[in-house]
């Protein structure tokens, strides 16, 4: 159902159709509407033990009654996961009952962790270091996932093996003096050959090979401290210092279909917004890993002649 409204959207773009923008409106209308009503009893099982894939996502207390949603839409894929993991932050929910909808998802596949609240980290962060041998596919909690979402991040992995793969992103812009545009110019971009200054943006689904994070991108305090709640940043910096590329498999600039009751929530307004904490935090990392900025230059022939070269402090902890 949501493959098969979303395939139809992006076919009405890449035709450039005058009325594509409103029949996306309204086919994002139509999911969200019919999409709970069609899972509330659906009981088949959403997962596979031969599978290689683990889907790891997490949420937070004013989304907890509608992420069994997404999950739902994350249990009915034409290439199952090995398991479904929510992770939650166990401060936020002590206290909480867990919607029984959610729970009921069990029988199909879910697993419901309890952590430290990492914030968004928390989607990647313990599914890593407890299971470093499997893909980790990140899903954000207020998407609604087409059928065919594993199978086609799997298929990009299957022609480029050694890469983060995604169906969302943004090109990182560079000023043309060494240096990096404002977070908001980066153009979105499509379809394209492997590259370091492919951002991949969480909200598509990401998929992540095993080993493709150094130890670094696990040093809590640095994360804490320099990108609390910018992790698609944090994790931009990691992949490059150690050596992976990322790659958009989506030939065409299209979001999927979100859960119109979460819009008006969500990181990205303090970090696109008026506090500009992607601008802030970008501009701490690459001072904190000057490799990472050298890299980036490199690829596109715009390193100054006079580039640093300093080391990145490597976490001890």
């Amino acid at each position: 159902m949501i493959a098969f409204f979303y395939a139809l959207n992006k076919k009405m773009k890449k035709k450039n159709k005058p009325y594509w923008k409103y029949f996306y409106k309204a086919s994002k209308l139509l999911v969200n509407g019919c999409f709970p009503i069609y899972q509330i009893c659906k009981k088949s099982c959403g997962v596979d033990e031969k599978s290689r894939v683990i889907v790891s996502m997490t949420t937070y207390p004013a989304r907890i009654k509608s992420v069994w949603i997404t999950v739902s839409s994350l249990l009915q894929q034409t290439r199952k996961p090995y398991k479904v993991i929510l992770w939650l932050a166990a401060e936020q929910f002590a206290d909480r009952k867990l919607p029984k909808r959610l729970g009921k998802l069990k029988k199909r596949g879910l697993e419901i962790r309890f952590c430290e609240d990492l914030k968004p980290h928390k989607k990647y962060f313990y599914a890593m270091k407890e299971y470093p041998d499997y893909y980790i596919m990140t899903a954000d909690d207020d998407i609604l996932y087409p059928e065919n979402h594993i199978e086609q991040l799997w298929k990009g992995h299957e022609k480029y093996p050694d890469t983060v793969i995604c169906n969302w992103s943004h090109q990182i812009g560079f000023d043309g003096q060494g240096g990096f545009q404002p977070y908001n110019d980066w153009v979105d971009n499509a379809e394209s050959a492997p590259a370091y200054a492919t951002l991949a943006v969480g909200c598509n689904g990401v998929l992540y090979p095993p080993g493709c994070l150094p130890p670094e991108a696990f040093c809590e305090e640095k994360i804490k401290e320099y990108a609390l709640y910018t992790d698609d940043l944090w994790l931009k910096c990691m992949e490059i210092l150690n050596g992976y590329k990322t790659v958009n498999c989506n030939e065409t600039i299209l979001i999927y279909f979100n859960r119109l009751s979460t819009r008006n929530s969500g990181l990205w307004k303090g970090n696109t917004g008026q506090e500009r904490n992607n601008d802030i935090n970008w501009e701490r990392l690459l001072q904190l890993y000057p490799e990472v900025k050298e890299k980036l230059l490199e690829e596109t022939n715009a390193l100054p002649a006079a580039a640093s070269q300093a080391k990145p402090a490597i976490c001890k902890g």
